[in-house]
């Protein structure tokens, strides 16, 4: 399938940053005000070379001298390669004004002008782009969740959501990419048994261990109706994927029990999602 390349253009004040920033969030590869004539360049270079980035979002404006003339020739070049759906962000002169003096920041136009004589010129300028948009959405009255759902809503549909269930130690530090960390380190430790050291979470003998404690239980239960009632709300921001981190001393024995145990309910339960997991410590 042809990568997805969303065009967001629109009045300055309308919300675009806040709607890049929600499909860059959700795994877009986002680009803001590059040179229209670069793009096609820039997208093929950079598939070249990262075959697996599938969609870009990429904001073009005013900013961009000669906008008027060269929107046409990139929406129609990208078309020609590319699945592409421009996005044109609108809102009322009053509420674009209100914008801007809330933000105290000058029009990209305004220089020798009012700022409603830059918002009248803009809007001329953009008349070319607001006929070749597939979608006009009006930011009036809306704030940035709610236009960040819009983005989602408009652009997400078919996009596979991962949960990502991780392994580690805190002896080596939290893990990076970790959007929630659980600690197990207060439940009862494997390690301290030279019998059941040289195991992992993955072993009948660590899993035998753990299991024949009441608290093991308790937290796998506790685990499990939170993410019963939360889980589908750590993607209404518009992310694709979600990394959920549990972490024991060593990483080896109890948080690579409470991965496995998890991650066979995770795709039992929640079909509509990608799972996989991943053992950082286990062979350290």
């Amino acid at each position: 399938m042809k990568p997805y390349v969303v065009i967001i253009t629109g009045m300055s004040g309308s919300g675009k940053t806040t709607y890049l920033k929600a499909l860059e969030d959700a795994g877009f590869y986002a680009m803001d005000n590059m040179p229209i004539e670069m793009i096609p360049q820039v997208l093929s270079h950079i598939l070249k070379n990262n075959p697996e980035i599938d969609r870009f979002a990429l904001v073009v404006d005013v900013r961009d001298e000669g906008f008027g003339q060269k929107f046409p020739w990139l929406v129609e070049r990208l078309s020609s390669k590319y699945r592409t759906h421009v996005i044109f962000l609108d809102s009322v002169d009053e509420e674009l004004t209100r914008r801007f003096k809330i933000m105290r920041r000058k029009h990209p136009l305004q220089e020798g002008r009012t700022l409603q004589e830059a918002i009248r010129e803009e809007r001329e300028i953009l008349q070319v782009a607001r006929k070749l948009a597939d979608a006009v959405v009006n930011t009036t009255g809306m704030g940035p969740g709610t236009l960040r759902e819009r983005a989602v809503d408009l652009h997400l549909q078919g996009i596979t959501r991962r949960v990502v269930l991780m392994s580690f130690g805190f002896s080596s530090g939290i893990p990076q990419e970790a959007d929630f960390v659980f600690d197990l380190r207060a439940l009862p430790n494997p390690h301290w048994d030279d019998r059941l050291r040289p195991f992992t979470g993955k072993d009948p003998q660590i899993k035998e261990f753990l299991l024949a404690h009441p608290q093991v239980h308790t937290y796998l239960k506790a685990l499990k109706e939170f993410f019963q009632k939360t889980l589908p709300l750590m993607f209404e921001d518009g992310r694709a994927q979600v990394v959920l981190a549990f972490g024991c001393t060593g990483g080896r024995h109890r948080s690579v029990f409470f991965v496995e145990e998890l991650y066979n309910w995770f795709r039992n339960k929640w079909s509509q999602y990608v799972i996989e997991k991943k053992h950082r410590e286990e062979s350290g």
